[in-house]
C-alpha cells in the first residue's frame, strides 16, 4: 500500500515526538538512563493518547544497540525491525479477541525461552481489562517472578477492571487528555510538512473536536483534508464535523438573555433541518460554560462578553437543562422537537427574586419540614454521640443548624465530635452546613421525648382498644366484683 494514513504516518518513533505526555516520558527516560527496568508497565488513559506507541518506543529503546540519552537511534536493526513489525521478540497480543485462559497459557508457555535477537522478550497486551478472571489468574506467578529477559507491559483504557493484584505487580503510568493547544500545535505541524493549507480556526475545530485524542484529531483530519482538497477553511470543516455556526449559538443566547418566547419561535420557524440538534445543544453548553468562565475572569475582549449580564444562578440553570436533556438525543426520533422543549424549559424556569414575605415563609417551611429525631436515626455517627444528641433538640435555618444540647452533656462535647457531626450533617443534606451549639434545649422535641410520648401513646391506644373487648369487659366485671370484696375485707 503506497498510501499511509496520517494516523499511521505521523505516530511517534521517538519519545521526543510524543505529544501532551511528557510527565510519563519523563519517568521513563529517567528508569532507562539510571538502569532501573521494571519488570512490568501498565499505561492508563482514553483512546489515542499514546498508550501502545509510548509502550513500542519503550521497547525499541530497551533493545536498541546504541541508544542516546533515552532515546533510540532508529537505525540499527532492532529499532528497523521494530519500526517495520518484524521484531521476533517483541508480541503485541489484543486481550478483546485473545482473552481466554488456555490463549493465556499459550503465551506464557513460550516466556522461558530466551530472545533470538534481542536483549529483552517483550509482551505488550492491549486491552487488557478485557481478559478473564482465569487468565488474569494464570498471569499472576509468572508476572511477580517473570524471568531476566522478559518484560510485560499493558495498555488499558479501564484501569478500575483490572485486579488489584494485577496492578500491585506493574509500574503504573497515567497518561492524560493532550490538551487543544498541545493537539492545535501539532496539527500546525503536520499540515505545513503535508503541504496543506488551513487557517487558525480549521485547526481550533478540529483540535476541539478530538476532545483530547491525538489520534482522533489525526482521523478527523484525514476527513476534512479529502472533503476540503488540501484548501481547509472554517466553514468547510464546520459543514463536515456538523458544528453549527455560530451566529445560531449566539442567536440562542439573545432569546435566553432576553427570555424572549417570540424570537424562539420565530427562530425554529426558519430552522434549518441539516443542522444537527445535538450539536448546536453542545455548542450552547460550551459557550455558557465560557461565560460563567469569563464573569470570574479577566475582562478580555470577546464575543460572548454582552453575555456576562446574565446572572450566574440562571446560567449554572439553564446548565444543567442542557446537561440532563442531552442524553435523551440518542433515543428520540424528533431532535428539533426535544431543543425546542429544551430551549423552552430554560425560558420557563428562569429564577426569579424572592419579595420578602416569601423568603420568610420559606424559613418557615424549612424549619417545619426539619425533622431532628428523623435526621438523628440517619446520622453516621458513633453510638456514644447518638446516646448524647438523643437528648438535644436542633432547628434548621437555610444552611445553618443549632444543635441545643443539656449543659452537663454539652461539655463532653469535644472538637473532634464537632467534627464528626458536621461531616455527617452535610453529607446527609448534601450542601455545607454551619452547626452551632448552646444549652436552651426545647425538650418537648428532643429525640428522648419523642420516644416516651410515642410510647405513652401506644400505651393508651393499647389500653383503650383492649377496654372495648366485649371479652374482657366480663372477665374484668368478675374480677372487680371478686378483688372489691377481698378488699373490703
Amino acid at each position: 500500500m503506497s498510501y499511509l494514513v496520517l494516523a499511521r504516518k505521523w505516530r511517534p518513533k521517538l519519545f521526543s515526538e510524543v505529544v501532551g505526555q511528557q510527565h510519563v516520558v519523563q519517568a521513563l527516560q529517567n528508569s532507562i538512563l539510571n538502569k532501573k527496568i521494571n519488570q512490568a508497565y501498565i499505561f492508563n488513559g482514553t483512546r489515542g493518547v499514546g498508550k501502545t506507541s509510548i509502550a513500542r518506543i519503550l521497547t525499541k529503546v530497551l533493545n536498541c544497540e546504541n541508544p542516546k540519552n533515552g532515546e533510540p537511534c532508529n537505525e540499527c536493526d532492532q529499532c528497523l525491525a521494530m519500526n517495520e513489525n518484524t521484531l521476533l521478540d517483541f508480541q503485541e497480543i489484543d486481550a478483546a479477541s485473545r482473552r481466554s485462559r488456555e490463549e493465556t497459557m499459550n503465551l506464557l508457555e513460550t516466556v522461558p525461552y530466551l530472545p533470538t535477537m534481542s536483549k529483552y522478550k517483550v509482551y505488550l497486551i492491549d486491552e487488557v481489562h478485557m481478559l478473564t478472571k482465569e487468565s488474569f489468574n494464570a498471569l499472576l506467578k509468572t508476572l511477580e517472578e517473570p524471568p531476566p529477559h522478559v518484560i510485560f507491559m499493558f495498555a488499558t483504557t479501564e484501569i478500575e477492571k483490572v485486579p488489584p493484584t494485577i496492578l500491585s505487580r506493574c509500574l503504573q503510568l497515567n497518561l492524560r487528555l493532550v490538551s487543544e493547544e498541545e493537539i492545535e500545535k501539532q496539527l500546525s505541524k503536520i499540515f505545513d510538512q503535508e503541504k496543506i493549507t488551513y487557517d487558525q480556526e480549521s485547526l481550533k475545530i478540529i483540535s476541539k473536536a478530538a476532545s483530547g485524542s491525538m489520534r482522533d484529531a489525526l482521523t478527523i483530519s484525514e476527513k476534512v483534508v479529502s472533503y476540503c482538497s488540501e484548501n481547509l477553511n472554517k466553514q468547510d470543516v464546520q459543514n463536515i464535523l456538523g458544528i453549527p455556526d455560530e451566529e445560531i449559538i449566539f442567536s440562542i443566547l439573545d432569546i435566553l438573555k432576553d427570555k424572549d418566547s417570540v424570537s424562539l419561535v420565530k427562530f425554529f420557524d426558519d430552522f434549518d433541518e441539516n443542522n444537527s440538534c445535538k450539536n448546536i445543544l453542545e455548542s450552547l453548553m460550551y459557550s455558557i460554560q465560557e461565560i460563567s468562565l469569563l464573569q470570574f475572569g479577566k475582562s478580555i475582549d470577546n464575543k460572548l462578553n454582552k453575555y456576562a449580564e446574565m446572572t450566574p444562578e440562571y446560567l449554572q440553570l439553564i446548565y444543567q437543562i442542557g446537561l440532563s436533556n442531552k442524553v435523551y438525543f440518542e433515543s428520540t426520533s424528533d431532535e428539533k422537537g426535544l431543543l425546542a422543549m429544551t430551549l423552552i424549559k430554560m425560558i420557563a424556569f428562569s429564577p426569579e427574586k424572592k419579595n420578602s414575605k416569601i423568603e420568610s415563609l420559606d424559613l418557615k417551611t424549612d424549619s417545619l419540614l426539619f425533622d431532628w429525631d428523623q435526621t438523628l436515626k440517619k446520622l453516621n455517627v458513633s453510638n456514644l454521640l447518638k446516646q448524647i444528641l438523643f437528648y438535644a433538640s436542633a432547628k434548621k435555618n437555610k444552611d445553618q443548624i443549632v444543635i441545643s444540647i443539656p449543659e452537663d452533656k454539652l461539655k463532653r462535647i469535644n472538637e473532634n465530635y464537632k467534627k464528626e457531626i458536621s461531616n455527617s450533617l452535610c453529607a446527609h443534606f448534601n450542601e455545607v452546613l454551619k452547626i452551632s451549639y448552646d444549652s436552651q434545649v426545647d425538650y418537648e422535641n428532643t429525640p428522648s421525648q419523642i420516644k416516651n410520648a410515642m410510647e405513652m401513646k401506644e400505651s393508651d391506644e393499647a389500653v383503650d382498644l383492649i377496654s372495648k373487648d366485649e371479652g374482657f369487659k366480663k372477665i374484668t366485671t368478675e374480677l372487680n366484683a371478686d378483688v372489691k370484696n377481698v378488699t373490703k375485707k
